[in-house]
């Protein structure tokens, strides 16, 4: 168990010496285990959850999770023949209908960035497609003839059924394999669907890939996010998820990515960016559906960020989340160390997350139509157990990845009004964090409370000077 880390900012931090104390003893050491209070407030938080489940249409949420379930998905690998420098674009087409031979009835869906052979998938609607990559040797994005391609054979078109998972689709770019002009399907001239066709497309294509916005706008709004909680799948048409810039890229400044938490929104960094050293770091937002799959999310986060790696060629990034986001967080920094083996996360500072789950959740096990991150929540869940285990073993952050773990919590409570200490300290989470601090706020106050804003700075400033 690493030791707890001292760091006394002011009296309304909390101050803990180095000692070999685990989360059982300091949540008994300042308060009791469970109090009638917590017991009520937990029963309270119930009702009023099952009272916001009726008011929100159980069915709605329903219809939601049939449509996303539409989807089929296909995944696999990519490689080259020879060595490669530059980057691998996998194509994936779709034929709409009509002749097969005729280039006008294919159109291009989506295409997948890796800057070396590593994995690749694409969600999209059942139909016929076909699969080809390429190497683009001048990283312009553009096929070109001279650029090593796989051929096209229409022969190798495959049906992709609803909910089906098509996976193990290895793909290799011949050194010699060009793509002729009078090739069954042009990937040169095809081009991405319109508005009106969007949902002729894989679920990448409605990423926000850094799009540069301000935290002002409107997509960033507490009902949009409200959206992303019951209707996740309106949510990513209409609000667009992704990462977002909140200015242009600078090469200079190493960018910082916020995550937020369940139900929330980007704006809620608002007091933390404004605070932010901005001559040394850039913000950045990710903006997610909520109700979603947190293992989905996490992965299309990761893959956005690799995809704006492979564009603008930074080499480290540091992630603040808070709340459910530090799962989501955790998530992606596991999920890259596996798929694309590189040091690309070097600093995690997580705020105020369960990672023990929220007991409230198990409510979602009993409902008719349960949103899918509150069962991603529950104590003991499938999806908490492999963040911290992996058959068994416990699973730790790659050793690249520098984790500060805060949490926080009410006088004389053992919670911070949403999360309790407990799940907050959980004992994997302390054995992989290189720090640990712990502030007297709320669940939310604790992203408006000035000496957060400070530590944060400094933790990224450290961490840039290493």
């Amino acid at each position: 168990m690493r030791l707890f880390q001292r760091l006394a900012i002011n009296k309304n931090q909390l101050a803990i010496k180095s000692a070999s104390v685990t989360a059982r003893s300091i949540t008994k050491y300042f308060f009791y285990k469970k109090t009638i209070m917590t017991i009520i407030k937990n029963l309270i938080f119930i009702i009023l959850i099952a009272f916001l489940i009726t008011s929100c249409d159980l069915l709605s949420i329903k219809k939601q999770q049939e449509k996303a379930a539409e989807f089929c998905q296909l995944a696999g690998t990519i490689a080259t023949e020879q060595p490669n420098k530059s980057n691998l674009i996998v194509v994936l087409l779709r034929h709409k209908s009509g002749s097969i031979k005729d280039k006008n009835n294919w159109t291009l869906v989506d295409h997948y960035v890796l800057e070396k052979t590593g994995k690749w998938f694409f969600h999209s609607l059942p139909g016929t497609y076909f699969l080809t990559a390429f190497q683009d040797i001048n990283n312009n994005k553009i096929f070109e003839r001279n650029e090593p391609a796989i051929p096209l054979d229409i022969k190798k078109k495959f049906n992709c059924a609803p909910n089906e998972h098509k996976s193990g689709i290895n793909l290799v770019i011949p050194h010699q394999g060009r793509i002729p002009g009078d090739a069954p399907v042009d990937i040169s001239t095809l081009q991405a669907r319109s508005k009106a066709e969007q949902l002729n497309v894989s679920l990448g294509q409605a990423l926000a890939i850094g799009e540069v916005i301000s935290l002002e706008d409107q997509r960033f709004s507490h009902e949009n996010a409200r959206k992303g909680l019951w209707k996740p799948f309106d949510f990513i048409w209409e609000s667009k998820p992704g990462i977002y810039f909140l200015q242009p890229y600078d090469k200079n400044k190493i960018p910082v990515l916020f995550i937020h938490g369940i139900n929330g929104t980007p704006i809620e960094f608002n007091s933390l960016i404004k605070n932010l050293d901005q001559s040394r770091f850039q913000p950045w937002v990710a903006y997610y559906p909520s109700g979603s799959k947190l293992n989905n999310i996490a992965t299309h986060l990761n893959r956005t960020i690799n995809q704006l790696k492979a564009h603008h060629h930074f080499q480290n990034l540091f992630i603040v989340a808070h709340s459910m986001g530090g799962l989501v967080a955790r998530g992606m920094i596991l999920e890259n160390s596996k798929t694309f083996q590189e040091k690309l996360y070097s600093l995690f500072i997580s705020i105020s997350t369960p990672w023990s789950g929220h007991a409230a959740a198990q409510l979602a096990k009993h409902a008719p139509a349960a949103v899918y991150s509150w069962l991603d929540i529950t104590p003991g869940s499938e999806f908490l157990t492999q963040l911290f285990y992996k058959e068994s073993r416990i699973r730790h952050l790659p050793t690249h990845t520098s984790h500060h773990l805060i949490f926080t919590y009410l006088s004389g409570k053992s919670d911070d009004g949403t999360v309790s200490i407990e799940s907050q300290l959980r004992p994997e989470a302390q054995e992989d964090a290189e720090h640990i601090y712990g502030f007297l706020q709320s669940h939310s106050g604790v992203l408006e409370h000035t000496e957060t804003s400070k530590l944060i700075n400094q933790i990224l400033y450290d961490a840039n000077n290493e």
